[in-house]
């Protein structure tokens, strides 16, 4: 379907191109019916390709619908005297002021969000080459032919008009190509830039020398334009041009110093040129480039005034950094880590910056038996919002994004509001039942997440690692604790297991292979080793530990079913320490009591074989049997 309409395009466009220089008579028609098609395209291709930004091409569209516009106007108050004829060339010339404010306002739009000028000093950069070339084209194109010809003021402006407006867009468009010089949509807009300067600066000179005439081959520089830049819209790449691009590193590099210190002395080397070449007091330009000297300067000392600002936020973010590292290493819980976090975002962005930070958790999962999740698992995060979907960044990754607060889920919305943008960095998940993990979200103007971005992903890798650093000094005290629990209660007859928040058995110690029949494997669930008829007992008791506040033990009896198909009757205590960092479960103690009531038996022999002569042993003892 594209290269259907883009192939129709081309041919409509090569018809209308041979009427015009074919048939100049009707001229109007011709122009007006390029100029139609054109933004027929233009509008087209933002219907298909849905650009992220429609903003820039509707600007672009709309600067090629005036300058048709123009044409149109101009070519029938040739053919038109009188009052009529006036303000027909009124009305074109007013079309043609519209057509240059508009393109240059959608080609820098459109750049402002691209690759090439993504921040304020490319902006600088290219004001001050815009002002330096726009003086040398004044100086040595239009400058003279304005003064040396009898012209009315307002033919004379709209002459200056043409050639400086010019300029502005092709400037612009070179910039635009230098930073993406391969994109075929960056390529036919520079190509069709460049044909109407060419065509304006003809025209400049046909109307100062022998008048300008339908069908005169200058014509030929419109036509590219309006064909070129349908063409530019019709590519796919005309959406990822106005895609928002990440904001790269600040560097300074050579060729932009290079290329800022041969603009500025650009004015210094055209009054040489000027002193030398006539007399001092003749310089029928000072005025024009007294204002570009002082322009030129002030965008230099702004540029020079915006590098020492960013250097100075530089240092700030680079001791803001070492504090937050500082911070982090010292962190030995998960509440301290989300401290530190938030401090540390809070010191990064600029001072007085309205911002918010939150913690995105997603909800923990509940227990394959359907118990309801533990909520203490994830409520180290503070302040907090518990989501059940999916997180907007891959935790995996770590990879930060800047999107508009509205996109977000609402509950998170509500809580950033109003900031317009929000920063989400992805953190590791604090426990196995805290879902896909944590997303660290800041709220603020755009602009100002964009300039502490890099600094932000520096503390969210250093929260990652500090995060990794606490689960392994966990895990090292829970193997010493085990191995501790192992030589301790390797001999004695009860038994310890240790059920953490999922439901998986974090310890079992030796005994338990004794009571239950198999061997207790570490990190299963604890339903693989009950009977599914004698799982509710469990959950009951479970259930019962986990209500109580105050980590008191809870003590119940159970008779389970061995896999051999034998019963066991066991005491089980039972104490919730989800909380201690050492423990991190639910300790049950359990007690066979056969066993123990077999040895309480074989205690009461043993007393009565040696109680005092006299008593009857033999009824006693056949008591206890």
């Amino acid at each position: 379907m594209p290269r259907r309409v883009l192939t129709g395009y081309l041919a409509v466009q090569a018809v209308l191109g041979v009427a015009v220089f074919g048939a100049p008579a009707a001229a109007a028609v011709w122009w007006g019916a390029i100029g139609v098609v054109s933004v027929a395209a233009v509008g087209w291709g933002i219907h298909r390709h849905r650009p992220p930004r429609r903003f820039p091409w509707l600007l672009l569209a709309g600067g090629a619908g005036a300058l048709a516009v123009g044409d149109v106007h101009y070519e029938l108050s040739r053919r038109t005297v009188g009052a009529t004829g006036d303000a027909l060339s009124l009305i074109a010339d007013a079309a043609y002021l519209a057509t240059f404010g508009l393109l240059a306002a959608g080609v820098l739009s459109l750049t402002r969000t691209t690759v090439a000028l993504r921040d304020r000093s490319a902006l600088l950069d290219t004001l001050v080459l815009v002002v330096v070339t726009g003086l040398v084209t004044w100086t040595l194109v239009v400058g003279p032919a304005v003064t040396d010809v009898d012209l009315p003021a307002v033919e004379k402006a709209l002459l200056a008009v043409h050639g400086l407006g010019g300029v502005l867009v092709v400037v612009v468009m070179l910039r635009l190509a230098a930073a993406a010089w391969r994109d075929p949509t960056v390529i036919g807009l520079a190509v069709g830039a460049a044909g109407m300067l060419a065509a304006d600066v003809w025209y400049a000179a046909a109307e100062l020398n022998a008048g300008w005439q339908p069908g005169h081959p200058a014509e030929l520089g419109w036509y590219v334009f309006y064909v070129s830049w349908g063409v530019a819209a019709l590519h796919p790449n005309m959406a990822r041009l106005a895609t928002r691009s990440d904001r790269g590193p600040d560097d300074v590099a050579a060729m932009r110093v290079g290329l800022l210190t041969i603009t500025c002395l650009t004015v210094p080397f055209l009054l040489v040129i000027q002193a030398f070449a006539a007399e001092p007091a003749e310089l029928p330009d000072g005025l024009v480039t007294a204002a570009a000297a002082g322009l030129t300067t002030m965008l230099a000392v702004t540029r020079v005034v915006d590098s020492v600002t960013g250097h100075r936020a530089a240092v700030h973010r680079e001791r803001s950094l070492r504090r937050a590292g500082t911070r982090l290493l010292s962190a030995t819980t998960i509440a301290q880590v989300a401290e530190m976090v938030r401090r540390s975002v809070g010191e990064l962005l600029p001072a007085g910056t309205d911002h918010q930070v939150l913690f995105a958790v997603r909800r923990p999962v509940a227990g394959a038996g359907g118990e309801p999740p533990d909520p203490e698992s994830v409520a180290d995060w503070q302040p907090q919002v518990v989501v059940d979907d999916p997180l907007p960044v891959d935790a995996a990754r770590r990879r930060t994004r800047i999107m508009p607060t509205r996109l977000l889920h609402p509950d998170l919305a509500d809580r950033l509001a109003p900031a317009p943008a929000a920063l989400v960095a992805g953190l590791a998940a604090p426990a196995p039942s805290a879902g896909t993990g944590t997303a660290l979200l800041v709220g603020a103007a755009d602009g100002v997440l964009a300039a502490s971005r890099d600094a932000i992903e520096v503390v969210v890798a250093q929260a990652a690692l500090a995060l990794h650093r606490i689960a392994a000094t966990e895990e090292a005290a829970r193997r010493d604790r085990d191995r501790y629990l192992n030589l301790v209660a390797g001999t004695a007859g009860d038994a310890v297991v240790i059920v953490g928040a999922d439901d998986r058995i974090r310890y079992a110690s030796p005994p338990c292979s004794r009571l239950f029949g198999l061997e207790p494997a570490v990190l299963a669930d604890w339903r693989d080793l009950v009977h599914p008829a004698d799982q509710a007992q469990v959950s009951r008791t479970l259930g019962a530990a986990g209500d109580r506040d105050d980590g008191s033990a809870v003590g119940d009896q159970w008779v389970l079913r061995r896999p051999d198909g034998s019963h066991v009757l066991l005491e089980v205590r039972c104490r919730d320490l989800r909380r201690v960092p050492g423990v991190r479960g639910l300790v049950l103690t359990f007690s066979d009591l056969a066993d123990q009531r077999r040895r309480d038996s074989e205690l009461a022999l043993r007393r009565i074989d040696r109680s005092a002569p006299g008593q009857n042993r033999r009824s006693l003892r056949r008591r206890f049997r």
